[in-house]
């Protein structure tokens, strides 16, 4: 089992990508993770996956360690990276696994480029339909904190503190932190410019997610989290995309990962790779 990726590059219309390789076998499976994460957040999801799946995980576009243009950072900018990407990968029929923002840059290629995928796998992510309240509401709600500058110490307990007893180790600190450049003085400073991170926020916004779910036509799997405590309105409407999904999509299975937090790539690592390989195995 390869326990450690290599990081590479390429580039595409003179944009650097970063990825990392598990340099496994089997099904070729991008990953890709969500909005101001990087590729690091499935560092320990990956190796489990090497003996079923040639698996790469990708930075985004403005994200990790990948170029960062001045630019709209819409879904066709975007998912027209991943499209090129694997292109130049060669992955034919790949399975795309999202997480969260990753889920609906994933979406978008499945229903955009329907004959190139051959899986998706949607985790906690591509079910709410943000455009359901004002944008001024959104922005409200989901601006990012100002985290640039902060000491990378006062960080570290800021992360212990608002993370569930017992999840943070050496591992997933390191996920977390790979979103972040560390300056000379410790402290940090985001990888993904927060005027790029709303960028991205009004594209999710924009985003119809009922008229990309019918035109997807390869195997889908949806692995929705929820656990108590998850706050109602979010969880419902949660729960109403997922429905929606279930009805518009052509070939899907619902997987609820219970007691499991949004970042389950990080918290349950071994049943978000489970899910993956049984899908691998049984759906393609």
């Amino acid at each position: 089992m390869a326990q450690f990726a290599i990081d590479k590059t390429l580039t595409l219309d003179d944009l650097r990508f970063h990825y990392r390789d598990w340099n496994g076998h089997g099904w070729p499976t991008l990953l890709m993770h969500g909005l101001s994460s990087t590729s690091h957040i499935w560092d320990l999801v990956a190796p489990l996956l090497s003996d079923a799946a040639q698996t790469v995980a990708l930075d985004l576009r403005g994200h990790g360690r990948s170029d960062k243009p001045d630019c709209p950072y819409t879904f066709n900018e975007v998912g027209g990276d991943v499209v090129g990407v694997l292109d130049e990968l060669h992955f034919e029929h790949p399975v795309l696994v999202g997480h969260s923002y990753g889920a609906n840059v994933a979406l978008w290629v499945a229903a955009t480029h329907p004959e190139r995928i051959g899986g998706l796998i949607m985790i906690d992510g591509g079910l709410t339909n943000m455009g359901a309240i004002s944008w001024q509401d959104t922005l409200q709600r989901l601006t990012p904190p100002k985290l640039d500058g902060v000491p990378i110490d006062e960080f570290r307990e800021r992360i212990i503190q608002n993370t569930p007893q017992g999840l943070i180790s050496p591992a997933v600190e390191a996920s977390i932190l790979a979103n972040f450049e560390i300056d000379a003085e410790n402290r940090i400073h985001r990888r993904l410019p927060v005027e790029y991170h709303l960028r991205i926020l009004r594209a999710m916004w924009e985003q119809r997610l009922t008229d990309l779910y019918d035109k997807v036509t390869c195997p889908t799997l949806i692995l929705p989290t929820r656990r108590a405590g998850d706050e109602a309105h979010g969880l419902a409407e949660k729960e109403k995309g997922v429905a929606e999904a279930e009805r518009l999509i052509e070939d899907v299975e619902v997987v609820w990962l219970e007691d499991t937090i949004h970042d389950a790539p990080v918290h349950r690592p071994h049943l978000v790779a489970d899910e993956i390989k049984r899908f691998i195995k049984d759906r393609l």
